[in-house]
């Protein structure tokens, strides 16, 4: 018997002596991936968290690096977890973002399509390991795909997932149920296999619904009810946020995850594999704060949390530990999540084998900045541009919009709310204090580079609600179309294609049909935005335009008048003071007989000196003290001057009644449908950049072509120029 104990004991000797001796072995290391699921940057002790306990993921910072300024590239989970899975930017991987949010909220913008597996072409964090010989395990929640794209066909040999875990938004023994999964793993693959395994457990902690862990909810009830009642929520947007932690579930679920990630050192430690461990700990947003009602969470100093683009939805803990080979530190270095797989790989030493899959990521490795204790001092990475793209609702309130974080600065483009910010992060962490308009050069500059990004990485966007069918306005389609329509036909057509909205252009044929055009819209539901008037110097002694005042006035409708002045006549005023002002004369006498009832004037640019945006500019700031004037600005007539947009876009906004679209290629034909321009794309950045809310057009202008089909190429290019496919 003696002999027996002995003999056993001399085994198990021998295993720990090899486990240990793996890494003086020049053994490559093993990795350990742990995810939490929506924890906050200041849930976690060593972060600050006033609340929350989190012994063992502190003692892991102890023992590794700790990062301050840590990402996830997204604000929710399965685009960080795509991230994270290939090194790519979501956006690349068309999974930017998973639960939908509030439908029911009146007023939100039709979304781009998402994916919901991770195609099984992008390479993986498992199977990059697996080609460097690594065994692969995953354990918890997935959110990249159902059947046919879960783990195991994503580079994972060994997968404990939800059928044998049971659901966590019911049961609180998932967590433990992985953390034993994990430990059967090194206890058998792992250990049998003789390789470096890489193990990834993403826990299901702290998502909601929260639950209450018996080890640990009495204490935080305790611990809430010292502080007193809790503070009224704060109202931000459509939502509130928690004002501070204190909900004792909460802190009770951030426990048992600590508790988790405990276990799971510990049976590295009892194994002898802690030394040649790395070991990684994150989160795949920040904590949720806000919804309609109070999150769970307080992300305090950060701004907001989950679904946000502050810094409480995307700044979130980081830990790398590898006790062998890293030392203790605090680090400052700004890492995304794209990031990862890359220093991962790099730490493993397979760089150089997996160049060719490398190449294609966006992330880069984070290596030379961690203290690896080979004498190297560590470094700074150069400075780079890190982008958000979230083109969904959300049900934490968010709309669709981007962000960019370039050096200490950080830009957030809410395309939804029409607004820009930007903060000074090193002196500004709650992002409290908007300086975009201090610094609109730098929002500008940063806005060109977020859009330039966009367009390179293939990002796609939210429909706004003016350019929807039902409210976008059809333009030039009376003369311009081949099946020559009548009043009723044309009306239909608009109905059928679900366009609500017409703007009236006309031929002198058109002046007798023009009662019947008026009670076929009436008939068919269609709002008369606006009525053509092509007029001189003296436009109030033109007959055309006393006509359609006339007509106006005894029909009581109103309506705008788009006008277009002779610029062959003003070119010949040299004093370019004059010529504005003569401009100006011209529009205020059109402008005061059309208030008369109820109408408005767009000056319309049409080529030549007063079709510039300056120049239209300029006319309205003479014009300043009429409230019925503005300018309609089409695009088929900006050829010569893109060069000064989105400045000028900035400069008409004030002034826009309507903006009209149609597909713009520098240097070819001056119509196109939308989608067949080259510069489509970057016209509707422009509309963005400047958060432009009013009347949107198309047109087609173009005789030989039926409108029905024309207009019908426009609605379909405008959705394949926000990335919806044809």
């Amino acid at each position: 018997m003696q002999l027996r104990y002995l003999c056993l004991f001399a085994l198990v000797a021998m295993a720990d002596w090899a486990h240990t001796n793996h890494a003086a072995l020049g053994q490559p290391p093993n990795v350990v991936f742990l995810l939490a699921d929506d924890l906050g940057w200041s849930d976690v002790s060593c972060y600050g968290s006033p609340f929350c306990e989190t012994p063992n993921i502190d003692r892991l910072a102890s023992r590794g690096v700790r990062f301050t300024t840590a990402y996830a590239d997204a604000s929710i989970c399965s685009p960080t977890r795509a991230s994270l899975m290939t090194g790519r930017h979501p956006v690349r991987t068309g999974i930017t973002t998973y639960i939908p949010g509030l439908r029911h909220a009146s007023g939100q913008w039709t979304t781009p399509p998402n994916e919901l597996q991770l195609a099984l072409e992008e390479q993986t964090l498992g199977e990059m390991f697996q080609t460097l010989g690594y065994t692969t395990f995953y354990t918890g929640k997935w959110h990249l795909g159902g059947k046919g794209y879960l783990p195991p066909q994503q580079g994972f040999a060994h997968y404990v997932g939800d059928d044998q875990l049971g659901r966590h938004n019911k049961d609180i023994q998932v967590g433990q149920r992985m953390v034993n999964a994990f430990t059967e793993f090194l206890d058998g693959p792992a250990d049998s296999d003789d390789q470096p395994f890489l193990a990834y457990l993403a826990f299901h902690e702290p998502h909601i619904p929260i639950l209450e862990y018996p080890p640990y909810i009495d204490h935080f009830r305790e611990k809430a009810a010292s502080l007193g009642r809790t503070p009224d929520p704060l109202p931000f947007r459509d939502g509130l946020q928690r004002s501070r932690q204190d909900d004792p579930a909460y802190g009770s679920e951030v426990a048992a995850l600590d508790g988790f990630i405990g276990q799971v050192v510990a049976a590295l430690e009892q194994r002898g594999l802690s030394e040649n461990t790395i070991v990684v700990c994150f989160s795949d947003n920040g904590g949720l704060s806000i919804k309609a009602q109070p999150g769970p969470t307080s992300n305090t100093p950060l701004h907001l949390g989950k679904g946000w683009l502050y810094e409480g939805g995307i700044r979130v803990p980081l830990v790398i530990s590898w006790p062998q080979k890293i030392k203790p530190a605090v680090s400052d270095q700004i890492v995304t999540s794209q990031d990862l797989l890359p220093t991962l790989v790099d730490l493993a030493g397979g760089t150089t084998k997996l160049a060719k899959e490398l190449n294609g990521i966006d992330g880069r490795s984070i290596a030379a900045a961690l203290p690896l204790g080979t004498g190297q001092t560590p470094r700074k990475l150069p400075e780079k541009a890190h982008f958000w793209h979230y083109p969904h609702h959300h049900g934490s309130t968010w709309g669709p919009g981007a962000a960019m974080r370039k050096g200490d600065w950080k830009l957030i483009q809410f395309d939804y709310y029409r607004e820009v910010e930007l903060y000074n992060l090193a002196s500004d962490l709650s992002e409290e204090h908007d300086l975009s308009e201090q610094f609109p050069e730098r929002v500008r500059a940063m806005q060109a580079e977020l859009a330039a990004w966009q367009e390179e990485a293939g990002a796609k966007f939210a429909i706004p609600n003016n350019m929807m069918p039902d409210e976008l306005v059809a333009w030039c389609i009376v003369p311009f179309d081949a099946v020559e329509r009548g009043p009723e036909a044309r009306a239909a057509m608009l109905r059928e294609l679900g366009i609500r909205r017409l703007a009236y252009d006309w031929r002198e044929k058109h002046i007798p049909t023009w009662p019947a055009e008026l009670a076929a819209l009436e008939q068919h539901d269609i709002e008369l935005t606006s009525f053509w008037c092509s007029a001189s110097l003296n436009p109030t002694q033109d007959r055309a335009t006393q006509l359609i005042l006339e007509f106006l006035a005894k029909n009581d409708v109103q309506t705008q008048l788009w006008v277009m002045l002779p610029d062959h006549e003003l070119a010949k005023i040299s004093d370019a003071n004059a010529r504005v002002e003569r401009a100006a004369q011209a529009i205020r006498s059109l402008a005061e007989k059309a208030a008369e009832i109820g109408c408005s004037v767009g000056l319309y640019n049409h080529g030549g000196w007063i079709g510039r945006p300056s120049s239209l500019v300029a006319v309205m700031e003479e014009l300043h003290d009429l409230e019925n004037v503005g300018v309609v600005y089409n695009f088929h007539h900006a050829h010569d001057d893109l060069d000064a947009f989105p400045q000028a876009l900035h400069d008409l906004k004030p002034h826009l009644m309507c903006l009209n679209l149609n597909g713009t290629s520098v240097g070819g034909p001056k119509i196109l449908p939308l989608g067949q321009g080259e510069v489509d794309r970057q016209i509707l950045s422009w509309i963005r950049q400047v958060q432009y809310t009013g009347p949107i057009g198309v047109l087609d202008h173009r005789q030989d072509t039926d409108a029905k089909e024309s207009l019908q190429a426009n609605l379909n290019g405008l959705r394949q120029l926000h990335g919806f496919g044809k």
